[in-house]
């Protein structure tokens, strides 16, 4: 290819979520008006979480299930570019029983939805043993599900994923943010990588042809077991927690927006984001997309600090204490080194709740 037209294909990719097809703000408005569209004097009986990662019914005046549903993306279309499928239900799983944790949730049981044009029982299984891997890794039971197959909606290989999972939750152990204050200690607790989010992006910028491509697959963390642990050994240590998903690094502010987050010493950031980087060429913009390292933020009394720390390390995670509340702003601020200048980045919070 000639300069003029390696310049014209570059110019052409997409270096934004938005240009990539993906519209987060547009979003999250329909969010916001199902919510209006939705809203019935019974909804006053579930339990208030401004973060909301999860749905939250009583069952008594002590005890509730705590419900929420997700998929995978088109991170499936890099399973189908690769032919390899044994993975992407370890993302379905942890894409909703990572939510669960967020407010205090100890999870149970999960339900899949399969829907593809015909079922490929090679694929179809290696699917599902994916499913299975991951409910055994978050401590659930693969309760139920549905297949469907629509041969006049998916065409060729195509097919999708969605999740539905529940957990219990109690009064005492509900997580709501509320009690996040300034000088409260953040933690941050490391991802395998891009996880789930992102994708209409990413494979744009990395193609089948990429030696790195492979990597795309790397299944999401699962949080669950050691966040269970905390709940248990040390009940109240969390205030506040997020997962990072869609929104990136906004999300932080899901936990409490009457504060500000200071970043200043974040998770090493793995080398699969380096080449989005280069091209995306704006930092704002990877952290308002990706994960950048860090799969799940929490907020504790500096005291609880070590205890976090150490349960998450001692189940195979990286996690140290990344920063501290302030009253000083509303936001997050992050001391970044990715650019190759150091200096502060400001991000404002998510628009999902």
């Amino acid at each position: 290819m000639t300069e003029e037209g390696t310049a014209k294909k570059m110019a052409a990719q997409p270096k934004t979520y938005a240009q990539a097809g993906v519209d987060v703000e547009k979003a999250d408005q329909f969010v916001h008006r199902l919510k209006a569209s939705a809203a019935r004097p019974e909804h006053a009986k579930l339990w208030k979480v401004p973060s909301g990662y999860a749905a939250i019914y009583p069952t008594s005046k002590d005890t509730a299930v705590a419900c929420t549903t997700d998929g995978v993306g088109t991170k499936l279309l890099v399973a189908m570019a690769l032919g390899k499928f044994d993975t992407v239900g370890i993302d379905l799983v942890a894409m909703c029983a990572n939510d669960l944790i967020c407010v205090g949730a100890t999870p149970g049981a999960f339900l899949d939805y399969f829907a593809t044009g015909r079922v490929e029982d090679l694929k179809a299984d290696d699917i599902i043993k994916g499913i299975i891997e991951g409910c055994d890794q978050a401590g659930m039971i693969l309760a139920g599900g549905e297949t469907a197959e629509m041969p006049d909606l998916y065409q060729g290989e195509h097919f999708d994923l969605a999740g539905f999972a529940v957990g219990t939750v109690t009064s005492a152990s509900l997580i709501d943010g509320l009690g996040v204050k300034s000088g409260d200690a953040i933690v941050g607790v490391g991802s395998s990588g891009i996880h789930s989010n992102g994708f209409s992006l990413v494979r744009k910028l990395i193609g089948r042809d990429s030696p790195i491509f492979k990597e795309l697959l790397t299944p999401t963390s699962i949080y669950c077991r050691p966040a269970v642990e905390i709940f248990a050994r040390y009940p109240d240590a969390i205030k506040g927690m997020a997962h990072i998903t869609g929104g990136g690094w906004t999300n932080i502010g899901r936990i409490n927006k009457s504060v500000g987050y200071q970043i200043e010493k974040p998770l090493p950031v793995p080398g699969i984001f380096s080449p989005l980087f280069a091209q995306v060429q704006d930092l704002g913009e990877m952290y308002r997309t990706f994960n950048m390292g860090m799969g799940l933020s929490i907020v504790c009394d500096a005291d609880d600090v070590q205890n976090i720390v150490q349960t998450f390390n001692q189940a195979g995670f990286a996690a140290a204490r990344i920063g501290t509340v302030t009253d000083q702003f509303k936001g997050i601020r992050v001391q970044e080194g990715m650019s190759g200048r150091s200096g502060w980045l400001d991000l404002a919070f998510s628009n999902k709740t």
